[in-house]
């Protein structure tokens, strides 16, 4: 692997997605011991970190620093415009802290590749959260996340302990409250190798203290729609459709004594409605093209692609970016198909559907040889559009 191309394969090898889909995910945790220190090194390093945190003029809440005790606040290491001092963030590092660095891939762009990889394949926004913990450190005690994780372990060693599942698959609203909520008792416990990784489905409590040297691990977060979703848009698309569900609640209803049960046979056939007439494919598609729509373009390189454009042939050979995400729809009535793809709507006349279908997925493939009924000038002016777009490269 280089970090020009990760993917979620090669994250999960020798594991197959397959496997990982029917039998860990949202069910049960994945360990992957590898004995291959170096597996992750591409994606980051302590020198990483140290240019992003010293030289990047970062502000809360990008950065923050944590221990167990919970005795650190941003009044420790950032100033009071909100960016972090440098040198004390290094000092309480030093002293045994934990130093977390949250939407790194929002600034290194090959951990903006790597989320990118995960997003194709989970259909949902995927972030990144830095840990480095001084030796015999703990960042946090045991918990639970309200998003699935996959951790990469970059350097060091880290002892993880899992616990019980005190919510199964928690909403965000149902975040871990370590005063009311009960870890359970230690399940499993193992260590975690320089190039192992680790799934942890969300509700899972866990934690993990760094061993005899300074550990640096990337904590992938998954951020996935859930059916509830869902069916809250089809409540919401059905009540604008049906008078039955705008009615007022019955008067009265709050008052001592009053009998709810008279109500149960309407409210099912409320439910019931929405069971059979709230339109599903309707509310996937709106949900697609929400995720499309937001996914903003990772262009590297995007100025000398532009500049590269006057050379631009019907020999060149050109590229899709990788991990491109997108939607193709024929408006036969208006003569065009339409591109949505990084937060871009591209409209172009439906004969160009042929060539642009192969373009946007297209890893290496001469301009002239692209299929369809377009003409070599044709076949350039497709082309010049998607590179502008930040969709092609030329190679």
């Amino acid at each position: 692997m280089t970090s020009q191309d990760p993917s979620f394969d090669w994250t999960i090898s020798p594991t197959t997605a397959d496997t990982f889909f029917a039998e860990h995910f949202e069910k049960k945790p994945l360990r992957v011991a590898r004995n291959d220190p170096g597996y992750y090194a591409d994606l980051l390093s302590f020198e990483d970190i140290d240019r992003v945190v010293t030289s990047m003029g970062l502000a809360v809440p990008e950065i923050s620093v944590t221990r167990a005790g919970g005795n650190i606040t941003p009044a420790d290491y950032a100033y009071e415009t909100g960016f972090i001092d440098p040198v004390r963030v290094n000092q309480l590092f030093a002293d045994g802290a934990t130093v977390i660095l949250s939407g790194l891939h929002e600034r290194l762009p090959k951990l903006a590749r790597f989320c990118r990889a995960l997003e194709a394949v989970f259909s949902a926004r995927v972030q990144t959260n830095i840990y480095m913990t001084q030796a015999q450190s703990q960042g946090f005690k045991a918990h639970y996340d309200d998003h699935d994780v996959i951790v990469l372990q970059i350097a060091g060693t880290k002892e993880w302990r899992l616990y019980d599942t005190p919510i199964e698959l928690p909403l965000a609203s149902q975040g871990f409250d370590p005063g009311e909520i009960e870890v359970g008792e230690e399940t499993e416990r193992f260590l975690l190798q320089p190039g192992d990784m680790l799934y942890v489905p969300r509700g899972l409590a866990h934690d993990a203290v760094a061993t005899g040297e300074p550990s640096l691990h990337i904590t992938t977060g998954l951020m996935t729609r859930s059916w509830a979703d869902v069916l809250v848009e089809a409540v919401n698309i059905m009540a604008h459709r049906d008078p039955m569900l705008r009615r007022s609640l019955p008067p009265g209803y709050a008052n001592p004594g009053y009998d709810y049960g008279r109500h149960q046979a309407e409210f099912e056939e409320m439910l019931g409605r929405i069971a059979s007439e709230a339109p599903l494919g309707k509310l996937m598609e709106s949900f697609k093209q929400d995720f499309l729509t937001g996914r903003v373009p990772r262009v590297e390189g995007q100025m000398a692609q532009l500049a590269r454009l006057k050379d631009l042939g019907i020999d060149s050979r050109v590229s899709a970016r990788p991990h491109l995400i997108h939607d193709i729809s024929h408006f036969a009535g208006e003569g065009i198909v339409r591109l949505v793809c990084q937060g871009a709507e591209i409209d172009l006349p439906e004969f160009a559907r042929e060539p642009l279908e192969h373009a946007i997925t297209a890893r290496d493939i001469r301009v002239g040889d692209l299929p369809g009924e377009l003409d070599d000038d044709g076949k350039l002016v497709l082309v010049r559009r998607l590179v502008r777009e930040g969709l092609m490269v030329i190679l």
